[in-house]
């Protein structure tokens, strides 16, 4: 009892138990703790009437829809993709530790762009038919700046000389347009490679 979109013949290929089956109170705790891993439905009970077993579920909503407002840094086609392979699809049956990981996903995402300040909010709206719509709306905050950037153990090569092909810098009367005192996590592995590169160009094989 309590199906709406799931059929019936899901949820007797998950339940351990057949027809003719003598069952107590384990078989039945087995049984449900069985579809409750199948992350389908918010409740389950186990009913008896005389010689005849009734489960009755409450099923999880399915997602209707969902969209993303206030995105600026990342295009929200980018976003869309990403977000399908953490859980978040049109159809896909709604579990609310996606949103946990809809949000976890969208930090790093920004955090890896030096907006350390990004915040996110999450709202679900009930639609008809047992399904939600997810809004996620952005606030994406500024981006962190560079304050000092440090050469430790750069002996045989003047600082200036190493930099002088860094994407990252600190601030200086060309940042405004170059905003290149922003911190971006990929512009940092990116000058770390050039950083190698010197060395190793160079003859310092052992660099480190």
């Amino acid at each position: 009892e309590g199906l709406q979109r799931i059929s019936e013949g899901t949820v007797f290929n998950y339940v351990p138990i057949n027809i003719g089956d003598t069952i107590d109170s384990v078989r039945i705790g087995e049984a449900m703790r069985t579809l409750y891993e199948q992350n389908l439905f918010d409740d389950i009970e186990m009913r008896r009437d005389e010689d005849t077993l009734i489960i009755v579920v409450k099923e999880r909503p399915s997602i209707e829809s969902f969209s993303i407002d206030g995105n600026k840094d990342i295009k929200t086609e980018d976003l869309m993709g990403s977000l399908r392979n953490v859980g978040l699809s049109r159809g896909r049956t709604f579990d609310r530790s996606v949103l946990d990981n809809v949000e976890m996903f969208l930090r790093e995402q920004y955090y890896d762009r030096g907006k350390y300040g990004v915040g996110i909010e999450t709202n679900i709206v009930e639609r008809p038919n047992n399904t939600v719509g997810i809004q996620i709306n952005v606030k994406e905050g500024e981006r962190a700046k560079i304050r000092q950037v440090n050469l430790v153990g750069n002996d045989s090569f003047d600082e200036d000389e190493i930099r002088a092909d860094f994407t990252l810098d600190t601030a200086n009367w060309l940042s405004w347009i170059r905003q290149d005192d922003r911190y971006a996590k990929e512009a940092l592995e990116g000058d770390l490679e050039v950083l190698r590169s010197f060395y190793m160009d160079r003859g310092y094989a052992d660099f480190r």
